[in-house]
């Protein structure tokens, strides 16, 4: 279970940063844009990253987990073209 909340608590701790500063006043929208551009682009998937470095291959080739992250992600793909 701890494994699990190590690897998820940073995905939501930045996604938390971003609603607090969202919700800060007198932050101005073009602030949030760039915020959410960093975010994004920058801090997500250096974390996204750093923990794939971390991990051993035997683990990130795993067959089954490798389908079934691949089905969810055109199945989330086509439904958001299609809506």
């Amino acid at each position: 279970m701890i494994d699990i909340l190590n690897l998820a608590l940073p995905y939501f701790g930045l996604i938390f940063i971003g609603y607090a500063c969202g919700k800060a006043k007198g932050l101005p929208e073009s602030g949030l844009a760039w915020m959410n551009f960093f975010l994004l682009y920058v801090s997500l998937p250096a974390l996204l990253f750093g923990i794939m470095s971390k991990t051993p291959f035997a683990e990130l080739n795993n067959p089954p987990f490798l389908i079934a992250t691949t089905l969810g992600t055109v199945i989330a793909f086509f439904l958001a073209m299609v809506a």
